[in-house]
């Protein structure tokens, strides 16, 4: 796969480069992310930390046209939210 086989966003999306993010993470700062990889690979391995909200919902579940509801009620939508 390359990223031509993926949906692009309706809306503008903000990139964070890795050392920021781990920056943001180490400074105590507030991070939310949404790890988008399979749950096996979650549950391997995964960014944590005393601030760090970490949600697993993989990728496949955002490609149909219509997202279920019970997908998009586990994304705040009161805070910035990381996709990893």
């Amino acid at each position: 796969m390359d990223a031509d086989d993926f949906p692009t966003p309706d809306a503008d999306v903000d990139s964070i480069e890795p050392e920021s993010l781990k920056s943001r993470i180490d400074d105590g700062e507030d991070v939310t992310l949404l790890d988008t990889r399979m749950n096996s690979e979650y549950e391997t391995w995964r960014i944590d930390g005393e601030t760090v909200d970490s949600i697993n919902i993989p990728y496949f579940e955002f490609l149909d046209d219509e997202i279920d509801d019970d997908v998009l009620a586990q994304v705040p939508d009161d805070r910035e939210v990381t996709v990893v």
